[in-house]
Order: C-alpha cells, then structure tokens, then sequence
C-alpha cells in the first residue's frame, strides 16, 4: 500500500506534464455535456425554453467544428515555439517545468474539448435525438462555450507571448525552487531522525546505489516499515537530486544480526534512480537551473551579463529564505531512520558554481557574487559561515586572475575589501 502510494504521488506529478491528459479530460466532458442535454430532455425537466431555430444552432456548431481545428493547430505549434525558444534562452532543464504551465494546458484542452463538442452535438441534432427542449439547452451550452473560448483565447495569448522570456523562465524557476526550498524547511529531515555530520555509528554495512543516475526518490515509510521489520537502524547519506555511480554509498544499515547480501539489496531498491533530476521535492535542483540560465546569458553567443545578475539576486533570496527560517518542530515519524540536512556547501555550490565558472571574468557578475555571498554569511555562523566565505575567497582569487585590465582588478578588489569589513 505504501509503496503504490509513493507511486501514485510522482505519477500524478508526472502526469502533469504530459499534454494529452487534458485535452482527453475536456473531451470526454465535452460529451459528457451533450448526454447532459439529451437525459435532461429524456427526464421531461420542467425547463423554460424558448423555441431555437435548429438552423441556428446549426450555424454555430458549425462555426465551432470548422474554427476550432485550425485554432489548435495554430495553438499548439506557438506552444512548440515558445518551448524551442525557453530551451535556447535559458536551459533545456526548464522544459519540465513550462510542460506543466497550467495556461498553456488549458487553452490546448479548451480548443480540443471544444472541438469535440461542435462534432458530438452536431451528429446528436442531426440524427435527430433531440426535441425543442434538447436543442434549446444545447443552444445555451454553445453560447457559453463560445464565451469560454473568447476568454480563454484571450487569456492563452497574453501568457504565450511571454512563456519563452528570459525573464518568464527567470520567474518559473525561481518560485519552483521557493515552493521546494519551503518544504524542506518545513521538513529537512522528511521525518526521520537526525543524523549529525560525521556522527556515523561503528560496524554499520554498507548500502551502495544498484544504478547510474540521479537519485530521484526515497520510499521513506516503505523503508522505515522494512527496516522496523528486521530490526534495523538505517543511516541515509545521500538526499533527492544527487548524482550517484554504482560505487557510490546510499546508506549505512546497523542491525544486531548480519545482514545479507538479499537485505541490502532490498533496502537499496528503496531508492528510486533516475537519468535526469526532477524538481519534485528537490530543493536544490531549482536554484541549479537559476545558475544554469545565468550561465546561458553569460555565454559569448548572447553576452547578457545583466540577466546573470539578475539570477544571483534571485538565487540569494532562495538562499536566505533557507538561513533565516527554520522549522519550529522536529517530529519524528520513521523511528529507524536516520537523515543529515543538505550542507550549505552543496547549495552554495550548486547556486553559484555555473555562474562563476563562466562569469568569474567578468566585473559586474564577479562584484555581485561577492555581494551575494558575504551577504549570505551574514545569516550564518560556525562552520556555515566559514564555508560560504572560502567558496568567495575562491571566486575572489578567479576573478582576480581572469579579469582583463588593472582598473577593473583595483575596483574590484576595493569592493572586495569594503565588504570584507562585513564579514566577522
């Protein structure tokens, strides 16, 4: 049961981004609405109707079924086009996200349904099925229909002119990584306990990954059952969305008996591995596809320095928001398991490493991730803060190597030393 759950949830997540579920969800309620009428007129509900010409209703079937296919072809090759141009602009990563833009499913489902209807409402009045009443509500249903798709249309061309912005993209991100960066918060150790870093226990086996690619699910109750069943204490090192060889260690199980080559092979197929990342509850994976958009605007090919700055800022509001909040209450729900928090190092360098990488040598993004940097450590302390400024002493020293000409290097090392009387 447990595990078709987990399997019914990153279904249903993945449904989302196929286009056909919803173009066949509208359709069949298209029809569904037809056989509305015709069991309303069959019932004799006592319905106030004026006498519609059928010629009338007719006429805009009509209109509806000869429109509606050239509007879906129209709409869908736009969609394709605003796709291609969010996979050049920004990053070919982004693509899943814009497959769940909940505008561009409707207006898709909206023309299809519609479609369906002209075609099924057509053939019902025509084979004659329906009465004065049947056609009356069939009339009403079509002129709301209609008014439906005006708005919708409307609605659909706003959205489309600007789905392939950078800008668009930039948005879509970052409120993916918020939305994903707010629940771990809520959650950082997905209910289990809390595995303190480099805490690990003494004699624990070794569970190594089965499979090349990321790790993109964990079966938290599936395994916690399992583990509670053969009296095993499960120590996760590895969280969603990191890359993993078949070397790679997932966890370390301790139990008083030995355990067998069988048992942790089971526990390993608790873990879901997969070619690409998924943004479903990956915390991580949306600031990494901000770094990469400020990566594309940063190559020679489109030379935009302005949109890397632009993601540093939004990259930094998605950090802080993991610094400054954090969750009141730990509750344990998985008593056998064990799970670290993220490192502020795998999220630093994952924010940031793209970007300096291709924009170390540039002086208005090396300046910004200074900034930005600095300003996140302010939020730490400890060993967090320690970690954040040797990553900007290493963009320092790249930036201070790649930049071209001494007035930039002087200016950017004054700002340098401006803000390091920030730091303590």
């Amino acid at each position: 049961m447990i595990n078709l759950l987990e399997s019914l949830k990153r279904a249903l997540y993945n449904l989302r981004s196929k286009l056909w579920y919803r173009p066949l969800s509208y359709s069949l309620i298209a029809i569904l609405w037809v056989y509305l009428c015709f069991l309303l007129q069959e019932l004799d509900v006592n319905i106030h109707s004026t006498k519609i010409n059928i010629e009338t209703v007719n006429s805009l079937l009509s209109i509806i079924t000869g429109s509606m296919l050239a509007v879906i072809v129209f709409t869908v090759g736009s969609i394709v086009t605003a796709y291609n141009s969010a996979s050049n602009s920004g990053t070919p990563r982004i693509l899943s996200l814009l497959l769940r833009d909940n505008t561009s499913h409707d207006a898709t489902s909206c023309f299809i349904g519609t479609f369906i209807y002209g075609v099924v409402a057509t053939v019902a009045i025509k084979s004659g099925i329906f009465d004065e009443t049947g056609i009356f509500l069939i009339f009403l249903i079509t002129i709301a229909v209609f008014a439906w798709v005006i708005f919708t249309f409307i609605v659909w061309i706003d959205s489309i002119a600007k789905l392939g912005q950078v800008k668009t993209l930039m948005n879509k991100t970052e409120s993916q990584a918020l939305n994903a960066i707010q629940k771990y918060i809520s959650d950082p150790y997905l209910g289990c306990n809390r595995l303190e870093k480099n805490k690990l226990p003494n004699n624990t086996k070794i569970i190594y990954a089965n499979e090349y690619g990321y790790l993109n699910g964990i079966n938290i109750e599936g395994l916690n059952a399992y583990c509670k069943n053969a009296n095993i204490k499960l120590y996760i090192t590895k969280h969603k969305g990191e890359h993993l060889a078949c070397s790679e260690v997932l966890a370390h199980a301790k139990a008083s008996k030995t355990l067998s080559d069988e048992q942790l092979s089971d526990i390993a197929s608790y873990f879901t591995i997969s070619t690409e990342k998924s943004f479903l509850d990956d915390p991580v994976f949306g600031v990494e596809t901000l770094s990469e958009i400020a990566a594309k605007a940063l190559s020679p090919s489109t030379n935009d320095p302005g949109t890397a700055i632009h993601v540093i800022d939004a990259i930094n509001r998605c950090l802080k928001k993991i610094f400054t909040e954090s969750s009141q209450d730990h509750q344990i729900n998985y008593e056998q398991l064990y799970l670290r928090e993220i490192s502020i190092e795998r999220f630093i360098k994952s924010s940031f490493e793209y970007i300096r990488v291709y924009g170390g040598g540039n002086i208005m993004v090396a300046k910004r991730i200074q900034k930005s940097l600095i300003h996140i450590s302010k939020h730490l302390n400890g060993q967090n803060k320690k970690v954040v400024l040797a990553y900007a002493k290493s963009c320092q020293k790249q930036a201070d190597d790649q930049l071209t000409y001494d007035f930039e290097r002087k200016e950017f090392n004054d700002i340098v030393k401006e803000l390091s009387k920030f730091e303590s």
